[in-house]
């Protein structure tokens, strides 16, 4: 098997729209995907403004430290179209005119009816010396590579246009093309996402910081709403050993915190999970919240992709049983005798009780923002967990929600709370 070839590889995106939020930049995006591919490391990515001194920093910085620049954007024919200009500065290569793209254009504009170009389209023209051309068969802007005269590592810029079709036209038919060459033709990066729920992310760094040194695989983990993925990203010669090598990283991993993952599927909640283990259990719940408003009744519901979701029900804490509970302490007895009374008046396989203290407008952070018992009666076993927070603003309840699904989750997998 021919080995693969490291090229790293960052991307800069020109155009002050996308700088000032006027326009998201889908193409970075999606450039990612594609080098990610064909085994093209991206370090970096950065968004510059038109500006020709800015913008020429920006290309002088990542040519002395990346093998391969792409830039996106700026190669028009207006007077804010800079790239070119900053590509040539920043590699010692001067622009020039190219008579085949003058005559290109020409032809071009005749096609569609105009009896007279503007001059200004010829600015089009213009690329650095010696650079290759590449045809735009979508669009009037070529695009070009170029190659560095200035910082002696033999780097190459390589530029396209910024309207999404003209670049995914030209990245797909001329520039992966060029990069599968540079890594000899082989290489892939594969990666994969544990998403785990009820450890959060600075307890996943402490439990995993031993793994986190590994240059291949590579690990790192990401923060969402009350929730934290872990994300292993391996590089290889084919799609099979990098599969290997993140299966390998993967058991390490699930070592040290195997029940905390719920999923390995990008972006599944931990709702949609819990929602087939109790299809598969042929499970039903009751819920109680004294805070949340129902908040994580209705997370839950939404997990179901049908009327499967009338398995989740909602008790009214007002009425009697349920009322004479909550009125008398402790909390830990009274989440506990919440969750099995829920089971027999609403007889149902499993209840679950969220008392939350701490009132609605106090937040997460709050000192004053009380704490939270967690009660869940299943047919064999009962679980009470306290946590140190309270309240009913949107990250308390998102954690809290996460918890009370997470005990749930557990006791239908016979896991340890």
């Amino acid at each position: 098997m021919t080995d693969a070839k490291t090229v790293s590889c960052e991307l800069v995106t020109s155009g002050t729209e996308i700088l000032l939020g006027d326009i998201v930049d889908t193409n970075a995006a999606w450039i990612a995907q594609q080098l990610r591919e064909i085994g093209v490391n991206l370090y970096y990515k950065t968004t510059v403004g038109d500006n020709e001194p800015r913008l020429r920093g920006v290309l002088e910085l990542a040519l002395s430290r990346s093998d391969v620049v792409l830039v996106t954007g700026g190669l028009g024919p207006t007077a804010d179209d800079i790239t070119r200009d900053a590509i040539a500065n920043a590699t010692g290569c001067p622009l020039e005119r190219h008579p085949d793209i003058e005559e290109n254009l020409k032809e071009r504009f005749a096609r569609w009816g105009y009896q007279r170009m503007s001059d200004n389209n010829l600015r089009q023209a213009q690329i650095p010396e010696t650079a290759t051309v590449l045809e735009n068969p979508v669009g009037t802007a070529p695009g070009f590579i170029s190659f560095d005269r200035r910082h002696g590592r033999g780097g190459k810029v390589i530029a396209m246009p910024g309207v999404p079709r003209e670049m995914k036209r030209m990245m797909a038919d001329l520039v992966l093309p060029f990069l599968q060459e540079l890594t000899g033709g082989v290489g892939v990066i594969r990666r994969r996402i544990l998403r785990t729920v009820g450890i959060g992310e600075s307890s996943l760094d402490a439990e995993l910081g031993h793994l986190m040194d590994s240059n291949n695989p590579t690990m790192g983990l990401a923060a969402h709403l009350g929730q934290a993925d872990v994300r292993i990203a391996a590089r290889a010669a084919s799609a099979d050993e990098a599969e290997g090598l993140l299966d390998q990283m993967e058991e390490k991993v699930r070592t040290v915190i195997g029940s905390y993952i719920y999923s390995t599927t990008p972006d599944e909640t931990v709702e949609s999970v819990l929602a087939g283990l109790l299809l598969e259990a042929d499970a039903s719940v009751a819920m109680l919240e004294t805070v949340s408003g129902g908040a994580i009744a209705e997370r839950m519901k939404g997990g179901f992709s049908s009327d499967d979701s009338v398995r989740i029900l909602e008790a009214d804490q007002k009425t009697a049983p349920f009322r004479q509970l909550l009125d008398r302490p402790p909390a830990s007895e009274v989440a506990r005798d919440l969750a099995l009374q829920l089971r027999q008046e609403c007889n149902v396989s499993h209840g679950l009780a969220v008392i939350t203290s701490g009132r609605p407008e106090e937040t997460f952070h709050s000192s004053q923002g009380g704490e939270t018992w967690i009660g869940c009666a299943g047919p064999e076993r009962t679980e009470v967990a306290r946590f140190p927070f309270g309240g009913a603003d949107r990250l308390t309840n998102a954690w809290v929600g996460n918890r009370a699904m997470d005990i749930l989750r557990r006791i239908l997998l016979d896991l340890e709370v």
